[in-house]
């Protein structure tokens, strides 16, 4: 399981609409990174989640950080996903499961990986490529707030 200082696994993945995203080349541009890992498109929880990240993306951009939502769904769901919420930043479909043990999610309540369902956390990589921080079983109520007041706390800890 990876914790905070760890070097983050810096893979390529593809999105709902099949473009390629590069970790290391966004780590590259000196670019935070949120991954926040939901069970399910379109559920309750994941669907209040989901709209608080959309809300809150353009603060995210502002203190450069790139936010995508990794589930097991796949494209399909999180292309109608996406619509439903007008989610912005990208969302990556894992339905083999790469990614989530790329980054030691594992599946929900110990059943997750039989029903393909992850559990509810959210990793930070830092423009470094290490792992900032690691939020597990986050509330989809709260977590795009609390992971945009990390974020902002750091900005102001930076040397102008």
């Amino acid at each position: 399981m990876l914790k905070p200082g760890d070097p983050a696994p810096l893979i390529q993945v593809q999105d709902a609409q099949g473009k390629t995203i590069d970790l290391a080349e966004l780590v590259g541009q000196g670019r935070y990174i949120v991954l926040w890992f939901y069970p399910k498109a379109s559920s309750p929880g994941c669907t209040a989640q989901g709209k608080q990240y959309a809300e809150l993306y353009p603060a995210f951009k502002a203190l450069g950080a790139e936010v995508f939502g990794v589930s097991a769904d796949p494209a399909s769901a999180q292309c109608r996903f996406i619509e439903k919420l007008a989610l912005e930043g990208g969302m990556i479909p894992d339905p083999s499961g790469t990614v989530g043990r790329a980054f030691g999610v594992g599946g929900w309540l110990g059943f997750g990986q039989l029903l393909g369902l992850y559990n509810r956390d959210t990793i930070l990589i830092n423009p470094q490529g290490r792992i900032e921080r690691v939020w597990r079983n986050v509330n989809p109520f709260r977590d795009a707030q609390v992971v945009l007041a990390y974020l902002r706390a750091k900005a102001q800890e930076a040397p102008t």
